[in-house]
This record gives structure tokens, sequence and C-alpha cells, in this order.
């Protein structure tokens, strides 16, 4: 047996900031001249924007104040460059800054699916699944939201006010306290709208979901709708969510409407404080600026409007993306799974050995000191109610879990501690409930494993009886069944999915409930195929009808997460116990739930 290596790092080595700075420190570093070149042109748009109020300034007064002609156009030109300039720096800079985003939220992405697959079985059973979905898409976008929408837009806009602050300044040092207060006024004013906006668009959504709700269970429920005539009360509900729908995008309106008017009026307001205050008066508040100086004022002011707004809008989105962010802390808090590989020796002449095995899900006990010896090749049958365990058992047989206490050994080796590629080859699972993957018939058999050749595929399809059925589709193997599975009945998707538990040749195979919720017909099909794949393979299967054992060399009864019974059919009969009650009721009618 060769040393064990640690399939994961420790449990909770590594926290979600931790994640997240890691994830941007690499991709920063890693494009260290993407990063340069935009930070210069960060500084270069600012100065570039600018730029053009002092072309103005000197315009009006060397040119056109003292009538003077010569050099207008040439100043001119140098204008409509700057202005050309500005619009290609600000390109340039949406450009890296979406380069290096989409990179970072990839580089995320990458490390949290890398997360996801480290996480034991035990996380994907207690998490829904459109919460990890949610987890994975739209709360990693908003790292992307916070680098390219909000933080480089800040640390832009922010360079942007205090160029134009420094430029004000220097035309007219006296006006800087009403710069600084239309700073305050229009940020103040900004935020107010962007809140209440942000507000009535989250009640926006959880209307059109009600909306897409109702119509969903109104279409699902047609039927009954219409039997018990109840149209008049659905078209209430439905005009009642379509009115609230309609005042939230109403109110969304109004402030829509309101906040480019106030924003035009305070921009107004300072303007004409600053032109009066500027323009030679007499008035001891006058501070006698040329005209080009006014003019040059007028634009940086009017400039000054909009970055100041847009910090606004960014400070929302940085904050809408901590909410996203504190959610991939909380999902890469999750400890990882404590699993360590060990490359053991398989022994071809054992079979399953149980020994004092006992699981818990968290508080609940399931298993008690389970004993179980199934010899090599043997069928054994787990039979039981729903919640006895009997479906614990085999995920803890099939690798899923590891032991609370006690031992399970598969032909002398620990399924839990096996490398996969290895567990593949030892067991076949066929769950009661198959999943079919987006994808051709060989790929939902092979499972996307290379190693598995095209002939073991049509081998394992002829054995289980499905090679004729496959080839009757459009493009046999090679055709496109996808999630729903189209074109397969549900006894054929059961098929599918013993072709795909043999298609390895393991050594054992687990069956849960293999033929659930089938018809007489589709379930002898079903059985034939077993009787086929079962030849010198050692079988664990689990049943809750005693009708639905097959071929069971020994029967093991099970309740309340102990084994209760065991023995062949004939011998549990005999006993009058379990079993035998068992029988009784299911041939009275009664189910064994």
């Amino acid at each position: 047996m060769d040393e064990a290596q640690p399939l994961n790092p420790p449990k909770g080595s590594q926290s979600g900031s931790s994640m997240i700075i890691s994830a941007v420190w690499q991709v920063l570093t890693a494009n260290l001249l993407i990063v340069l070149l935009l930070l210069a042109a960060i500084f270069a748009s600012v100065g570039a924007q600018l730029y053009p109020a002092f072309l103005m300034r000197r315009i009006i007064d060397e040119n056109f104040a003292k009538g003077l002609t010569e050099g207008v156009w040439r100043l001119s030109w140098l204008y409509l460059l700057t202005v050309f300039a500005t619009n290609l720096l600000q390109f340039t800079k949406v450009a890296f800054t979406t380069i290096l985003g989409q990179k970072i939220l990839m580089d995320m992405r990458a490390r949290m699916a890398k997360r996801l697959s480290e996480l034991s079985i035990a996380y994907f059973v207690r998490t829904p699944t459109g919460e990890i979905m949610s987890r994975l898409t739209t709360d990693v976008d908003a790292i992307n939201n916070l680098f390219s929408a909000g933080i480089i837009n800040v640390i832009s806009d922010l360079f942007r006010v205090f160029g134009l602050l420094v430029s004000l300044y220097a035309l007219a040092p006296h006006l800087i306290w009403l710069e600084l207060i239309a700073i305050v006024m229009v940020f103040i004013c900004s935020d107010f709208f962007r809140k209440e906006i942000f507000k009535w668009q989250r009640v926006v959504r959880l209307n059109i979901a009600a909306i897409y709700t109702f119509i969903q269970e109104w279409l699902t429920g047609i039927r009954t709708i219409k039997t018990y005539a109840i149209e008049p009360q659905g078209r209430s509900k439905f005009q009642g969510l379509l009115f609230d729908h309609l005042y939230s995008i109403n109110a969304i309106a109004r402030y829509d409407s309101w906040f480019p008017c106030v924003m035009q009026t305070l921009r107004a307001v300072f303007m004409a404080t600053a032109l009066w205050l500027c323009v030679p008066s007499g008035s001891p508040w006058s501070l006698g600026l040329s005209v080009g100086t006014l003019a040059a004022v007028s634009d940086l002011i009017g400039r000054l409007f909009a970055p100041i707004e847009a910090l606004a809008q960014e400070f929302q989105t940085i904050q809408q993306s901590m909410a996203g962010i504190a959610r991939i802390n909380e999902f890469a808090a999750e400890p990882v799974e404590d699993r360590v590989l060990q490359d053991q020796e398989i022994d071809n002449s054992a079979g399953i050995e149980i020994e004092d095995l006992s699981f818990a899900y968290g508080e609940r006990n399931v298993l008690q000191s389970v004993r179980l010896s199934i010899p090599k090749c043997e069928k054994a049958v787990i039979v039981g109610r729903s919640g006895a365990g009997k479906t614990t058992l085999m995920n803890l047989i099939a690798g899923l879990y590891h032991p609370g206490q006690g031992k399970i050994s598969i032909c002398g080796v620990d399924p839990f501690t096996l490398p996969p590629e290895k567990r593949r080859k030892l067991i076949g699972i066929v769950p009661q409930m198959p999943q079919i993957f987006d994808g051709t018939v060989a790929e939902n058999i092979r499972l996307m494993d290379d190693n598995v050749s095209r002939d073991s595929v049509e081998t394992a399809a002829k054995t289980v009886g499905m090679h004729e059925t496959i080839m009757a589709l459009s493009e046999g193997y090679e055709t496109q069944i996808g999630e729903g599975a189209t074109g397969l009945s549900s006894g054929e998707v059961q098929l599918l999915s013993l072709a795909r538990a043999i298609v390895a040749d393991p050594m054992v195979l687990l069956l849960d409930e293999p033929t659930s919720g089938m018809d007489a017909k589709t379930e002898q099909r079903v059985f034939a195929a077993i009787r086929a794949i079962g030849e010198n393979r050692t079988i664990f299967s689990i049943s809750h009808r005693l009708s639905g054992i097959i071929d069971a060399d020994t029967i093991h009864l099970m309740a309340e997460g102990r084994v209760v019974e065991s023995g062949t059919a004939d011998e549990l009969i005999a006993r009058d116990g379990w079993y035998a009650m068992y029988q009784k009721m299911e041939r009275a009618g009664w189910l064994i739930e």
C-alpha cells in the first residue's frame, strides 16, 4: 500500500476573503502591464478632460477678446484632438477594466468550482441546487461589478473630481467654498434618488416573480381551475398583481423623471452663482475674472457634476456587490471533505464486509452497529421501510460518506479512501432516479471517461438489452439526449443507467430500488437486464417491496438503523418474524413505505 495522499487541504484552510483577495491579486500580478496601462489611461483621461477648458480660455482671452484670428484654427484643432483623445482614453480604460474584470471573474469561478468539488456530499444534500447555482453565478458576478463598475470607476471619478477642483482653484481660488458646497449637495441628492430607485427596483423584481409564479401555477393547474370554475377569482388575483407591478414601475418613473430636473436645476444655480461672483460688476463680492476664465470656469463646473453623480451610483454598486461577496465568503467557509486517498490492493476473492457500522446526520443516528458479510458473487437484498437506513448504508458502501464508527471493506479495500478511478472499476452504482446528462448516449454511458472505449460502451448496452433501442435513435450512440432524456422511456433510462454501471466492468454492483414505479412489463425487462449483468458480480440491492426482490441469495431486513433479520427467503418465512410479517402485509395490500 502506498503512502496516503491528502485529497484536500485541512478543513477551513481558506476563508472567503482570502479566496477573493487571492484571485484578484493573482490576476493583477499576472497582467501587470494591463494594470499599468489602465492606471495610465485613468490619469491621462483626467488631464485630457481638463485641458479643453484652458484651451477655451486661451482662445477667448488671447484671440477673440483682442480681435486676433491668428492661431485660432490651430487651437481649435488642438481642442478637437483633445476631445478625441479623451474619448479614446475612456475607451481604453473601459476595455482594460473589462479585460481584468472578466479574468478575475473566470479565476474566481474556477476557484469556486474547485472548492465545490472538494465539499462533502452532505453539503449538497442540505443545500438547495438553486442556492448553489446562485452562488456560482450571480454572486460571483458581484465581484466583477465591484471591480469594473465599482472600485475602478470610483478611483477614476475621484481623480476627476480632484483634478477639476485643482483646476477651478487655479482659475478662481475664491470659488473653492462654492465648489465644495456643490459637491456635497449633488452627492446628497444623487444618493437619495439612487437609493429610492434601487428600493423600488427590488419591489419590481419581487412583483415580476409573483406574476410569473401565478402564471406558472395557473397554467399547470388549468384543469382544476376549469373544473371548479374559479376563473373570475384568478383574474381578480392577476389584476391585483398587475396593479402592484404598475405602482412600483410608476414610482421608479417618478424618481427617474425628477432626478435630471433636480440635477439640472442645481447645476444652473451653482453656475449662475459662480458667474455672478466672477463677472466684473463693481460689487465687493465680484472676482473680476476675464471672459475666457469665465468660460473655462463654467465648463469645469458643468463637468464637476457628472463624476459626483457617478460616485453616488458607484457607492451603491459597491454596497450591492458586498452582499454577493458576503455570500461567497459563506460558501468558502464551508469545510472541505476530510478525505485521504490510498492506493490500495484489491482482493479479487473478497466480497463486502461491514463491521459495527454506525452513522449519524448531525445529532440524528441513522445506523447503529450494523454487521453484514456478503461473500463474493452473492446477491444480497436489503429490505425495510422508508427511514430504516437502507440508502444511507448503500451510500456508505459506495464511498460517499465516511463511517462514523466501524469499518467497511469491499474486496479488501476501504471505498471511502480508494482513488476515484479505481472506485469506478470496483463499484457500479444504479440509483433509484438515474441522472441523464446533457450529451450523447455514448457520453452518458461512459460518463465522459475517455478511458472507456466505444466497444465497451456497446458491449454494456448489448448486455442490458439497450443496443437495438439506441441504434433506432436518429444518430445511434451519438444522439444528443439532454437532461430530459428525450426519446427514452423511464425503463430505457434505467437500462441506460445499468449500462453505465457495468461499462467499467466493476466487481460489485449497488442497486437502489431499480424498478421503482415501473409497470410489470418494464419491470420484467429491467429484471432480465439485472440477471444478465449479475453474473460473476457481487450485488447489493435495496427494495421497499418484497415483490421487488430478484434472485436474492440472502435477504437482510432493516428496521430503525439495524439489521434485524438475515437469511434466505425460505429461512425467514420459517422463522415467522419480521420478514414473514412484511410478506403478510404486502399480500394483504399494505404498502411498506
